[in-house]
């Protein structure tokens, strides 16, 4: 069994203060092979790559082909960016490069094409869950659900909003806790219609309704049904939210929130 290879820590830091856009627009990226590592445990899967695809609407496709080639990483380890920068960068660079193809010409300087390349091919300088890779397999990681008899309908749902599945929902402060996220998709799958106008300020609202109760509880051992009834104690207040001024001045709420 061959397992995966990726990129010495070091290496990976290199790689970042160094980038060269010409090195990306190769068929293939030229690295240093002494500085690849294998990971103890961790097979290194056949054919991920012709499982991907690079399109917007296949971004779904692709994060559950991630996963289930790393079901078993640990979610510590996936905070780090030793597998998915070796991914971007050898295993997967055909992927990326057509998923987020880098501008050149002259309208284009050079400082914007290595701040592009930085957040698509390594950690992306706002949050690991618009990571490349990284994110597509926390997202499913906390949505994946087998008591359902389809264990991704959740997945499913929340990739069918790239803006609630990329800002909202990754910046909620309990993004790493897995009953919190599935309650909260399963309130938003159970009251349709109440996002059918203003749907990124209500998630905005949501988020801003959890980074309160994130402050003052201890909300990694609470149960789906907890978040559920958060979420339906205001839902008044929810289908009042239209636009950012709407969130604000509901922000009221947050006062009754214990």
């Amino acid at each position: 069994m061959a397992l995966q290879p990726v990129f010495k820590r070091g290496y990976i830091d290199y790689l970042r203060n160094n980038i060269k856009p010409e090195s990306y627009l190769k068929d293939h990226f030229e690295y240093d092979p002494s500085q690849v590592v294998r990971l103890y445990g961790v097979p290194h899967p056949e054919g991920l790559l012709e499982q991907l695809d690079p399109t917007p609407e296949g971004d779904l496709q692709t994060a559950i082909a991630i996963y289930e080639a790393y079901p078993n990483i640990s979610p510590l380890f996936a905070q780090q960016d030793d597998l998915w920068v070796y991914l971007t960068h050898v295993d997967l660079f055909e992927y990326v490069k057509k998923r987020w193809p880098i501008k050149t010409g002259r309208e284009v300087s050079l400082a914007e094409q290595c701040d592009y390349i930085s957040n698509h091919w390594f950690r992306h300088t706002k949050h690991l869950f618009r990571t490349t890779f990284a994110g597509l397999w926390w997202n499913i990681k906390l949505t994946v659900d087998e008591e359902r008899d389809n264990k991704y309908e959740l997945s499913e749902f929340l990739f069918k909003n790239q803006e609630f599945r990329t800002y909202s929902f990754g910046e909620l402060p309990l993004i790493r806790h897995r009953e919190a996220m599935i309650g909260v998709l399963e309130f938003l799958m159970e009251n349709p219609n109440l996002f059918d106008n203003g749907f990124n300020a209500k998630a905005r609202y949501i988020r801003l309704l959890f980074n309160i109760i994130g402050a003052s509880k201890n909300i990694s051992s609470l149960p789906r049904g907890f978040f559920k009834d958060v979420l339906y104690r205001n839902i008044d207040k929810i289908e009042e939210t239209h636009d950012v001024n709407d969130v604000k001045a509901n922000s009221d709420i947050f006062n009754e929130i214990n």
